[in-house]
């Protein structure tokens, strides 16, 4: 049992039992598809996840269907899904050439808008999805179908309700440069960057919003937006490639770029440039601190050419953020960031060291302030806000030894 002290807080003792008992209780009651997996009876399944607080599904032949709440899983039907049932699903509620791309080796990522009254969702109301598919092992079974969805809600998410740090978000809206969103899978990116775009619409009108994304997930834009109607391109529908986007967003005149994904160099190499070319750009990359983005982006590039990208990567920088979502101990999550603004004397002082240097520089800067994603969880530890359990799997049993010691 879960105790509480005198603050009515749940105590550390009893943090860890809780999340077990959150984790292992019904927090989505299954659905009952009576023997009737057909597309439609499908459909009605992922609105009943949609209203029931569902972020992510797991779909595989020979297994059950998993719905994450909160970070927790918890399994969403009675009976398992078999694989023979998949092909037709596939076919129907998304295209045939899908499953031609996960048979090949290729997989696929696709969105998915539910529409229509008979689901019950009201008229010009909708529900997304962001699905990747692909082949795999599945337990016993050799040659499943494993389909990932993720939910993304209607309504852009308000960034005034983010908690988001002061510092940062006046820094986050610069007139040009290069804004870096990062973290894991799973971290809150997406909604992070949505809630940029969602408040540039309503509060900056004279800014005009082009994006990139694979697939498009928020929908910008409606009455709200004070300024154009924001414009998105879907990578492999509307145009080939992140690159192409951004060398195509040149040539149209946008105060705002924003890139749903730099993972390669000749998109990296783009990124910089439209930010040395006078425009914002915003852009995801998967990285899990604020250091190790800055030498992901350099070590892209050969060696011969490192030094001169750190100093045009330099020159655009105005601000890396990394996320990371934290599960409480009342059973939902809570967004922690570690970030970086790169004002004129920081990217003085960095360019004053060698390219090589600029990691350790700017891990020491947030130690001092004891501002990494390891303090600020360290914070949420101490408040009772989380477990023991979870602040190890983001620093460490090294990191926690030493932190206990410390405050011991």
């Amino acid at each position: 049992m879960s105790s509480q002290n005198e603050s009515g807080r749940i105590s550390i003792e009893g943090a860890h039992s809780a999340d077990s008992f959150l984790s292992q209780a019904t927090l989505i009651k299954p659905f009952e598809f009576h023997g009737d997996f057909s597309p439609h009876n499908f459909k009605r399944f992922l609105k009943y996840c949609a209203d029931n607080g569902v972020s992510d599904l797991t779909i595989q032949g020979g297994d059950f269907i998993w719905a994450e709440i909160h970070g927790r899983q918890c399994r969403a039907t009675l009976h398992t899904i078999k694989q023979g049932q998949l092909p037709t699903l596939i076919a129907t509620v998304w295209q045939a050439e899908v499953e031609s791309n996960i048979r090949s080796g290729k997989g696929a990522d696709r969105a998915l808008e539910l529409q229509g009254e008979e689901l019950g969702i009201g008229r010009g109301g909708f529900i997304r999805f962001r699905c990747n598919f692909i082949q795999a092992r599945v337990a016993k079974l050799d040659e499943a179908y494993s389909i990932t969805m993720r939910i993304i809600p209607s309504e852009l998410p308000d960034i005034l309700k983010m908690g988001i740090e002061s510092e940062l978000f006046e820094a986050l809206y610069p007139s040009q440069g290069l804004v870096l969103v990062c973290g894991p899978t799973g971290s809150g990116k997406t909604t992070l960057q949505a809630g940029i775009y969602g408040y540039a619409g309503q509060e900056m009108p004279d800014r005009k919003v082009v994006t990139y994304e694979d697939p498009i997930e928020f929908v910008l834009g409606g009455a709200h937006w004070k300024g154009p109607q924001p414009s998105q391109s879907q990578i492999g529908r509307d145009i080939a490639t992140f690159a192409l986007g951004l060398k195509n967003a040149m040539r149209r005149k946008p105060s705002i770029i924003g890139i749903g994904e730099a993972r390669d160099l000749e998109t990296m190499d783009a990124m910089i440039e439209a930010g040395l070319s006078g425009h914002l750009c915003y852009a995801t990359v998967h990285t899990e601190s604020v250091p190790e983005t800055i030498n992901r982006i350099i070590q892209v590039y050969p060696p011969a050419q490192q030094s001169a990208v750190a100093s045009r990567l330099m020159g655009c920088l105005r601000v890396i953020v990394v996320q990371r979502l934290l599960k409480t101990t009342d059973g939902k999550r809570q967004a922690i960031r570690e970030f970086v603004v790169f004002d004129r004397d920081l990217r003085n002082e960095l360019q004053s060291h060698s390219y090589e240097q600029w990691a350790l520089k700017l891990r020491s800067k947030l130690e001092k302030a004891e501002s990494t994603l390891d303090d600020k969880a360290w914070a949420l530890f101490e408040a009772n806000r989380i477990d023991k359990e979870e602040f190890i799997e983001l620093a460490g049993h090294k990191a926690f030894r030493t932190r206990s010691g410390a405050a011991a």
